[in-house]
């Protein structure tokens, strides 16, 4: 506003500057929405072209507060890496070969959230850019709950995981056996176990996020495969695990003590550990190997 333009109310402004002054504007990790799609099979090449070349941007990134995204891909031998475990996240245990990551600025999770349901509900869907032939693996809105960085990394922080070109990505979910033995479970890893793991490991970073259950409902329109309702809220973490190696090379013989350590306590157990690697966009590389 310059000095000789008169004073106007909130009202008076369009969205996009109401947009610019609705804070907080601090910079740093408020949510996350990590996604976990397996394309049915015979629609890998499509599905790869059109969450590359549409969703990625229609349904997160054109969204205000969304600064950071990044895709990852598993191909077949990468799943074939994943440990077994005893109650894993979801069934089969292999699927999710593609994984799409977002972070939101603080504050604004709840409007991150709301965006992203009317984009997908009103502005998307009912003009049939969806793409019903995949399925939703795991899911879900997430609240950031720490980050543990390696030491003597520089000047490396949470919030830049998605812009730096990371060689891979380790996924986990961890239970605590109980809702209230989350808040010692995160205790435990934060400030005890995952900076032990850290010193000498091939990962920079390991960032924790809790899911969060859809505060605007669910989706349902033909066009988009439903998404499930957020599983074990309150028990659940997802840590994410930013490599500087490919996983190929270290997984899983650089997180075996990790794994040990959480089937020694006595209120975790790992529901899953599943390497990715980084997509190359404008290529579809590594489509062909998902099988």
């Amino acid at each position: 506003m310059t000095a000789s333009e008169p004073d106007r109310t909130p009202a008076d402004r369009s969205v996009y500057e109401r947009l610019a002054l609705h804070l907080p504007n601090d910079i740093g990790i408020g949510s996350a929405l990590i996604t976990m799609v397996e394309p049915h099979v015979g629609q890998e090449y499509e599905y790869n072209r059109w969450y590359e070349d549409d969703h990625f941007f229609s349904g997160a990134m054109h969204g205000p507060w969304v600064y950071a995204g990044r895709r990852w891909v598993a191909p077949r031998a990468l799943r074939d890496l994943r440990p077994v475990v005893d109650e894993p996240a979801f069934e089969p245990p292999d699927a999710g070969c593609y994984i799409s990551l977002y972070w939101s600025t603080p504050g604004h999770e709840d409007d991150t959230e709301r965006w992203s349901f009317l984009a997908m509900a009103e502005a998307l869907m009912p003009h049939g850019r969806g793409f019903p032939q995949r399925d939703h693996v795991y899911t879900a809105f997430h609240h950031y709950r720490f980050g543990v960085v390696r030491p003597n990394s520089g000047p490396m922080k949470p919030h830049l995981a998605l812009n730096h070109p990371f060689a891979g990505l380790v996924v986990e979910v961890v239970d605590a056996a109980t809702v209230a033995d989350q808040d010692d479970l995160e205790q435990w890893l934060a400030r005890d176990h995952l900076p032990s793991v850290l010193l000498g490991s091939p990962a920079v970073m390991c960032l924790a996020f809790a899911p969060r259950e859809f505060a605007q409902g669910r989706i349902e329109q033909p066009g988009t495969p439903p998404v499930a309702p957020t599983a074990k809220v309150g028990q659940r973490l997802c840590l994410l695990w930013f490599l500087e190696q490919d996983p190929a090379e270290v997984f899983p013989d650089a997180f075996a003590s990790h794994h040990n350590a959480l089937a020694a306590h006595p209120k975790a157990s790992l529901a899953l550990s599943a390497p990715f690697i980084p997509t190359i966009p404008g290529t579809d590389a590594y489509v062909d190997q998902l099988r």
